[in-house]
């Protein structure tokens, strides 16, 4: 899918961004606290509901394109209730008092598919029977076609932070991999999966030699130092060691004349990062939308040059919303594709930059962008 237009609002929080337009790539740019990592986790909200999550008090009006290039429109209001802090959203308590929506709409090419208001429900121009008021439409008519689509093309939103899953093995044991290694047999399968990037990139490792040539190759054009990468179980001689080590699958990395390998836990969260952004752009399936929260956390120079270039340039059908507050990265993407965030209240705005009549240069945009007061405050000129 690619998100064409996006509005929330967040009553409880009262938090409201008002209708935002994106590009394949859009970068999101302004003050720290002006709203821009809201603005991602309620793009995020998207995948919960249509998971069947039920979320107090929020609106939403997206607009999105799927990959046969129909747009479709989904909007829809949960009640704001009064929440007791106290319980969380497994108890009996929670669960009875869970937030009901009181208005959903979903078209295709300008045409009703499916609404509900108040008590009643209709899809395709007919009145359905009696559903579950706290769920989506696009979780509970996930069975008819074209709410399937809708329901599949949203969970193809993903929130990137790999900040800590180099401490991780891959959730599973070799006798599992094994099974999933047949199961997923295909680059095709492995995209299209749901599986963690990390036990996608073990699965292409064993059933896709030549995709994964390409990751490492691209692994290694970044940190030259490294000549080999593999995904097996780290080699332990230590009889005390955790029975999970030698049962496991871990990334491991070998450094030029060095005969010992560099075990996952012990990469450092710069070069870990990288490979797993490097792998989702083979391995996300096509119409995937990523949201990265400050692009250059744990990214070193090298880093951020080379990922940010590969986004850039990336032929597939994926599309990036980013946030930044590094030069490099404002500087090297087009001004075009910049969104820059300002706040008002609890009311938040995005921006084009022809609207502050940045230089047509790359150079000059960047620096009339950074002296800008709503850049630098966060709010309005008045």
């Amino acid at each position: 899918m690619k998100i064409n237009k996006f509005s929330f609002e967040d009553k409880s929080r009262e938090w409201k961004l008002e209708s935002a337009v994106f590009n394949r790539l859009t970068l999101l740019v302004g003050a720290s606290g002006v709203g821009k990592t809201q603005i991602l986790r309620a793009i995020n909200h998207l995948t919960r509901i249509a998971e069947g999550n039920s979320i107090n008090g929020i609106c939403w009006d997206v607009d999105f394109t799927t990959s046969d290039k129909n747009i479709y429109s989904w909007r829809g209001e949960f009640e704001k209730k009064e929440v007791n802090p106290f319980f969380d959203d497994e108890d009996e308590e929670s669960v009875k008092n869970k937030p009901k929506i009181i208005f959903e709409e979903i078209t295709l090419n300008g045409k009703p598919l499916a609404s509900r208001k108040e008590e009643k429900i209709f899809f395709e121009g007919k009145e359905t029977v009696k559903l579950a008021k706290e769920k989506s439409l696009v979780n509970l008519l996930i069975e008819e076609d074209p709410i399937n689509i809708v329901n599949k093309e949203v969970k193809r939103i993903r929130m990137n932070d790999h900040s800590d899953s180099q401490k991780e093995p891959f959730r599973i044991n070799l006798f599992d991999s094994t099974k999933l290694a047949k199961k997923y047999n295909t680059l095709q399968k492995i995209q299209e999966s749901d599986l963690d990037i990390g036990i996608k990139i073990y699965l292409v490792y064993k059933n896709d030699k030549k995709t994964f040539s390409k990751i490492k190759e691209r692994f290694i054009d970044i940190f030259p130092q490294i000549e080999d990468i593999k995904i097996a179980p780290v080699d332990l001689k230590d009889e005390a060691a955790p029975p999970f080590l030698k049962d496991h699958p871990f990334i491991q990395i070998k450094e030029k004349g060095v005969d010992k390998w560099v075990e996952q836990g012990r990469i450092s969260s710069g070069m870990f990062r990288s490979l797993f952004h490097i792998s989702e752009l083979y391995l996300s399936p096509e119409g995937t939308v990523f949201l990265i929260d400050e692009f250059e956390n744990s990214l070193g120079i090298n880093c951020i040059d080379e990922l940010t270039n590969d986004i850039i340039n990336s032929k597939r059908d994926l599309q990036f919303i980013l946030t930044s507050h590094h030069p490099y990265i404002i500087n090297n993407i087009n001004f075009n594709n910049w969104k820059l965030v300002t706040r008002n209240a609890g009311v938040v705005k995005t921006h084009d930059a022809i609207e502050f009549n940045l230089g047509k240069s790359k150079h000059d945009a960047f620096m009339q962008l950074i002296q800008l007061e709503e850049y630098q405050t966060g709010s309005e000129a008045i």
